[in-house]
């Protein structure tokens, strides 16, 4: 995952492509962890179409307590974030228009790919708007990413280039 942005309260790594959390690969390298079997099967159905997000709180040296609490409030404040920008907690487009006029048009594609947000200590002290402020700050950067990787033409194979020997240009007189 490439880090991607850096606030007072966060670090944002992104991945276009979906990736299994380190404790979830921790699991899956163990081939006789009990719980692997679980965890296999989990990820294995686990909608790649989807944004696959998850909070850090390793970095924060307080109790568990404080850990779980920080990470509870910046997942809430992420959620919130996305859904006032029109998606749901896995980054699916939520249809805006509850009439079904138009059944046959496709739904806009949501996000897709994998994000860590990493807890900074400064995010214990600030009150829950600045959380929340800077959330929304992170939802617009994931969302400026997926757009511009999907605005991106295509490449052909070859990347256009002449093969030795050719040219579209003739140099022959008539």
């Amino acid at each position: 995952m490439k880090l991607v942005q850096t606030t007072k309260q966060f670090h944002l790594r992104w991945s276009q492509k979906t990736v299994v959390p380190p404790v979830a690969a921790r699991y899956l390298g163990a081939q006789s962890h009990p719980i692997r079997p679980k965890i296999a099967h989990m990820y294995a159905n686990r909608d790649p179409d989807t944004l696959w997000w998850r909070v850090q709180t390793n970095s924060l040296d307080h109790k568990r307590v404080v850990r779980s609490w920080c990470a509870r409030r910046v997942r809430n404040a992420f959620r919130k974030a996305l859904r006032d920008r029109g998606y749901d907690g896995e980054g699916r487009r939520i249809s805006q228009s509850t009439d079904a006029v138009e059944p046959s048009s496709q739904p806009e594609p949501g996000l897709k790919g994998s994000v860590e947000i990493v807890v900074r200590p400064e995010s214990i002290k600030e009150k829950f708007t600045e959380v929340l402020k800077e959330s929304s700050s992170l939802v617009d950067t994931v969302v400026q990413l997926y757009n511009q990787r999907n605005s991106k033409p295509q490449r052909k194979p070859g990347g256009g280039k002449h093969q030795a020997g050719r040219s579209n240009i003739s140099t022959k007189k008539d």
